[in-house]
């Protein structure tokens, strides 16, 4: 893509040559992202090892609309979960075709910690992530259209970057994790249970990987990630929190590009 660089510590799995930079410019939102490069190459972003395919991609994960999951939080009040079942129900739930939320996003390191603060919205199978500051306006904004077109722009920017999305995905726009990676047959649940997060009732899973110990709780309600916590030992190293979610469609406004053009 021109003339957007490419980041220096870009792990080649996430982020393609082609995909825009993201992130706002300042000194804070580049150190925090110097941290997020040690995340993505440490592993932690699963989103692109185990074949879980994305919204968006050719591929499409299933969605539903608003009211119709596959399993709702009612109904998981009568089931008992646990490390046998767990996959099995998470695989049952569905991200809604249209939804927003916002996302923090906290990396712990020796001596203080770092966080990235995002909202997302999804509706048409388009996909709009903002990256926010410290003050909550939004410094940055990446869309996605089904054809794996991004455009990206910085606030304040008349005219949109464009180019393809390559492998890069919705969630790692966001710095999210991808939670349909726990159904992969490589990873082992050493537990599994119901959790209240928010007042929302969730599935909470707890596995292993690249050395982390990963705490995922993912909300029966609406069918998205809620909370997950990655802990070396005992130390938790990085914190994602999902909150704000409404499954009400987002308004067509949120999916104009700096120029006008609507994008849905």
């Amino acid at each position: 893509m021109k003339p957007v660089k490419k980041e220096k510590h870009t792990p080649k799995h996430y982020l393609p040559d082609t995909t825009p930079k993201i992130a706002a410019a300042g000194a804070t939102v580049l150190v925090l992202l110097v941290v997020l490069s040690f995340v993505l190459s440490s592993g932690w972003m699963h989103g692109s090892s185990t074949g879980i395919i994305l919204p968006g991609s050719e591929d499409d994960s299933p969605t539903v609309g608003a009211g119709s999951a596959l399993l709702t939080g009612q109904s998981v009040d009568d089931i008992t979960i646990d490390v046998n079942n767990a996959k099995t129900v998470i695989a049952t739930l569905a991200r809604p075709a249209a939804y927003s939320s916002r996302i923090e996003n906290t990396i712990y390191y020796d001596g203080g910690s770092a966080t990235l603060y995002c909202h997302r919205y999804a509706r048409d199978n388009v996909m709009r992530t903002d990256t926010l500051g410290s003050d909550n306006q939004v410094q940055s904004t990446l869309i996605r259209v089904p054809d794996s077109k991004v455009y990206a722009w910085n606030a304040g920017d008349s005219i949109a970057y464009q180019g393809k999305a390559g492998d890069f995905t919705d969630d790692a726009a966001a710095m999210l994790p991808t939670y349909e990676d726990v159904l992969a047959d490589e990873v082992q649940l050493t537990a599994a249970g119901r959790q209240d997060i928010n007042g929302e009732p969730c599935i909470a899973v707890t596995f292993e990987q690249d050395g982390y110990r990963c705490v995922y709780g993912i909300s029966t309600v609406s069918g998205l990630l809620a909370q997950a916590s990655f802990y070396d030992g005992d130390t938790l190293t990085r914190k994602v929190t999902v909150s704000e979610i409404s499954t009400e469609t987002p308004d067509s406004e949120l999916f104009t590009l700096p120029d006008g053009e609507s994008v849905i």
